[in-house]
């Protein structure tokens, strides 16, 4: 009797254990889909890669990490990742709507008889995901775009993008103007979408996504606006400083205008408050009048973001090797021309 006594405390204890693990897990999990929302890839991965490694058959797990291994530049992981994932918990729409979205990326990469096929995988998924969860806003946008962008042979539709992104709006009014800023967009009406980014970023609560597409609209070649976008990211920076996006957008601003002892501020802080996402720096470097006299600057900033691996969804190391190689070869080509070993091309 005393044995069997003993043998139920054990189960038990075991049974207490594998609860809280199971417990800790999901929360650890909960805050890494918190941290992808908010752009921290690496954060994230830590978490997802060795909940993977302890059980492999975690739904949660291998959905978050298809996202993961997608926001990393992998074109070959993400979509058996997300379709396990749904194999695991058919029940769940963002696990369909993963293999929907990585079917799309696989499109931009295929010929366009397979973009048809795909268009078609694409449907099947996004709309299993809405017919679970209807008010999945994300999933709705995913549908916009597909209507935006598939041909009409696999049912594209601006019509029907239209209808939908009145749709988003009755479930997140914000998320509804920036839905129509994208239509706007797709249909050249700069004015327009300038309107309907101004109204997403004034809604209550206020939202920094809103007021970031405000700032890179700003940012554009075609309506720019440098005090706007300033402005715009100013209003951004408060709601999370965590994020590096607004110290982006103001360090474009600041190379742009050649304000140097701002430009440098918001570098530090970015690097203070956002030390894993040094994309600020690449994007000052891209941001730098032209001229040879601020090569100096554009390498400092692109050696900078190479010196650790850059964020999910960020320009790639590769990336910033071309930019690093394009501004050493101007500095060389300038080095020859001015001392008259070399001479200027045309």
């Amino acid at each position: 009797m005393a044995g069997r006594q003993v043998d139920k405390r054990i189960v038990l204890g075991v049974l207490l254990f594998c609860i809280g693990s199971s417990a800790q897990s999901a929360g650890q999990l909960s805050q890494a889909e918190k941290w992808i929302e908010a752009g921290h890839w690496k954060r994230a991965r830590t978490v997802v890669e060795e909940r993977q490694r302890r059980a492999p058959s975690d739904p949660l797990a291998t959905f978050l990490f298809s996202q993961v291994r997608a926001a990393f530049g992998d074109r070959t992981a993400p979509l058996p990742l997300a379709e396990k994932a749904v194999a695991l918990d058919g029940r769940t729409a963002k696990y369909h709507r993963q293999v929907a979205e990585v079917l799309g990326v696989v499109a931009q990469h295929s010929n366009p008889f397979q973009q048809v096929f795909l268009a078609r995988r694409f449907r099947k998924e996004i709309d299993a995901a809405l017919a679970l969860d209807p008010r999945d806003v994300q999933a709705n946008r995913d549908l916009l775009e597909f209507y935006l962008l598939a041909p009409g042979i696999a049912g594209g539709s601006r019509r029907q993008a239209g209808a939908l992104a009145d749709r988003i709006a009755t479930l997140d009014p914000g998320e509804g103007f920036l839905a129509r800023a994208r239509l706007a967009s797709f249909d050249r009406q700069a004015a327009q979408q300038e309107s309907l980014l101004r109204r997403a970023a004034e809604q209550n609560p206020p939202g920094y996504r809103a007021r970031i597409a405000l700032a890179e609209f700003y940012l554009a070649p075609g309506h720019p606006n440098p005090a706007g976008a300033e402005a715009a990211a100013r209003e951004a920076l408060p709601l999370d400083p965590g994020r590096a996006d607004a110290y982006a957008v103001l360090a474009c601003v600041y190379a742009g205008r050649g304000s140097w002892s701002e430009l440098d501020q918001t570098l530090a802080q970015a690097a203070r408050e956002v030390p894993d996402d040094l994309y600020p720096a690449y994007r000052a470097a891209g941001c730098l009048p032209a001229g040879t006299r601020y090569l100096d600057r554009a390498e400092r900033y692109l050696r900078a973001y190479l010196a650790q691996e850059p964020e999910g969804n960020r320009p790639t190391l590769a990336d910033a090797n071309r930019d690093l190689v394009r501004v050493l070869d101007l500095r060389r080509k300038f080095e020859r021309d001015s001392t008259g070993t070399g001479r200027a091309e045309p």
